[in-house]
């Protein structure tokens, strides 16, 4: 049984400090990971969770599960172990490294079912889902009294889209196809950051900016005092398109007055972490990790901004992206899979 394991893979904290920025830690080019043997004191004895690289937000978001499972009612010393990417965190649990790590919810529900890089390998039937935590979510900012109220309205528009093959380009290009349009219906499609993108909106220089962001994001909000721009809604038809061409996305809701100017609800799609197990997890530890993030969400929820919106439905969407643990939904009062 998976349990409690010698550290090893990556720099290891029990805490997990780190801030994340716009879309920072999920979302993000996948690349090779390193593996590092550390001997700790006491290493055998602690639960480790595989968490993302210091600089997002997965590796904060370990740290806080960590800390939540060694104040709840079964204490289990605990620490993190930075991790590349998805496709490593993956990795490290099929291969047995470690019980737990936080995956990116598209990642996840390929390797569950055999789909894009997984397809040769085949699906890994032993990946189980714990709880799925905040969202990523795909948007496209405008001018809040501008031209630009739909989809269908970028046509013959100025976009920034971002980098050839980010993630940025993907869903703009997915968006599009939703709407009946193509980048060659555009007047404009550009490659710049965000930031620098942000300001070409506010100067007028571009007409619209597609956005990976958890919200509400300081530097939209920053810029929608600014500059009155404000996220689109997207219409069922074309949220039902995305989800159709977007395999481990889920619906999201944007609330009204998330961001000034923003006057209804957001209708969109996105991303989430999930963390994730194997179904040769100890039971007993899987209930306890969950319960204790149950227990525990006001202080998940107060431990970085990102993680804020966190709430207690949206642990038990992570069946969405693969099977849910047994342990893990009777301790979340929902039917097993």
């Amino acid at each position: 049984m998976l349990g409690i394991r010698k550290l090893a893979l990556g720099a290891l904290t029990a805490t997990g400090l780190a801030l994340g920025g716009l879309g920072a830690g999920s979302a993000a080019a996948q690349s090779p990971s390193t593996s590092v043997d550390l001997a700790l004191p006491g290493a055998d004895e602690r639960l480790l969770i595989g968490g993302g690289l210091p600089f997002g937000l997965y590796f904060p978001m370990a740290g806080t599960l960590c800390r939540l499972l060694e104040t709840g009612s079964a204490p289990q010393p605990c620490a993190v172990a930075s991790l590349a990417d998805s496709a490593a965190a993956i990795e490290s649990l099929t291969s047995g490294e470690m019980p737990f790590a936080i995956v990116q919810s598209d990642w996840l529900h390929h390797a569950v079912q055999g789909t894009s890089r997984y397809q040769e390998t085949g699906p890994s039937e032993d990946l189980r889902a714990v709880a799925a935590f905040y969202t990523e979510a795909f948007t496209i900012f405008v001018k809040a009294t501008g031209p630009i109220a739909s989809l269908a309205d970028l046509e013959d528009k100025r976009v920034s889209v971002g980098p050839a093959g980010s993630y940025r380009g993907i869903m703009a290009d997915v968006a599009l196809d939703a709407a009946g349009l193509d980048r060659d219906d555009l007047a404009e499609s550009s490659g710049e950051p965000v930031v620098g993108a942000i300001e070409r909106l506010c100067d007028g220089r571009t007409d619209a900016v597609v956005v990976m962001a958890v919200h509400p994001a300081e530097l939209l909000t920053s810029a929608g005092r600014r500059c009155g721009i404000a996220p689109l809604s997207f219409t069922d038809g074309e949220v039902s398109e995305m989800l159709g061409a977007l395999l481990g996305y889920a619906e999201v809701i944007i609330p009204a007055k998330t961001y000034p100017g923003q006057t209804v609800p957001v209708r969109t799609v996105g991303l989430r972490p999930v963390l994730a197990t194997t179904v040769d997890a100890d039971p007993a530890i899987v209930g306890a990790l969950t319960s204790a993030i149950a227990r525990g969400l006001d202080r998940l929820n107060a431990s970085h901004p990102a993680f804020a919106t966190i709430q207690i439905d949206d642990l038990a969407t992570a069946a969405s992206f693969a099977p849910l643990h047994p342990a893990a939904a009777q301790a979340l009062g929902v039917a097993g899979q």
